[in-house]
């Protein structure tokens, strides 16, 4: 009697380590799937973020980002084929992930300086022999809102804005595009003028303007 009694609270006690190991792994999976489901939903935010780059400026990411983007999302889709996530990889693929971003921050970051460095530049140089400064700190603090990575599409509809209210702003010098006045300011802006670089042409220009007192010489 007492042995079946015995067996009986053996077999009880079984049941129920089985039970609670079922539910442990039953709460261990969710929190794997909902990890990956974040997973998901931040490469879902990457891409979009360098689609929306690509279709608003000349940004193209380098093949390693597409590359290694295409290799997350194959991996993510044999988990999906899998039905059940594993945290091992979802943790691998979510580090690799922030180091992505990372690169794809300063390929942005290369793309960024390389488009305006020089219309910057020489927005600061002109600003001081325009009628209006602030039109050339204002079109400079536009274009400066996309400097960094994880820019919205209102950055790039600045950056757009600020380099064409720079384009105006030439313009509105009118100075040829291959006048020796205009040559002599890009000059000035990337800090490679000097002397020999200043012709007749922009002496008449710099008295016509009365910019004689504005235009400094360092050396």
């Amino acid at each position: 009697m007492l042995i079946d009694t015995l067996n009986e609270c053996i077999i009880d006690m079984k049941t129920v380590r089985e039970m609670e190991t079922a539910s442990a792994d039953t709460k261990k999976q969710a929190t794997a799937d909902y990890n990956f489901k974040q997973l998901i939903l931040s490469l879902k935010q990457m891409i979009d973020e360098v689609n929306l780059a690509v279709e608003n400026s000349e940004f193209r990411p380098s093949e390693n980002v597409v590359s290694a983007l295409k290799s997350f999302l194959g991996a993510c889709d044999k988990i999906v084929q899998a039905g059940a996530a594993n945290s091992a990889t979802t943790q691998y693929i979510s580090s690799e992930s922030k180091k992505l971003y990372a690169v794809i921050g300063r390929e942005w970051a290369e793309h960024y300086s390389k488009t305006t460095v020089n219309i910057l530049n020489l927005l600061d140089t002109v600003k001081g022999i325009i009628p209006d400064e602030s039109r050339a700190t204002y079109a400079a603090n536009k274009i400066k809102k996309a400097a960094t990575w994880n820019t919205t599409i209102d950055n790039y509809n600045f950056l757009k804005q600020g380099m064409d209210e720079a384009d105006k702003i030439l313009e509105d010098l009118e100075l040829d595009e291959d006048s020796d006045i205009l040559t002599f300011l890009k000059l000035v802006s990337e800090g490679k003028a000097t002397l020999l670089n200043i012709t007749e042409e922009i002496l008449l220009w710099i008295k016509s303007e009365g910019l004689s007192d504005k235009i400094k010489l360092t050396f």
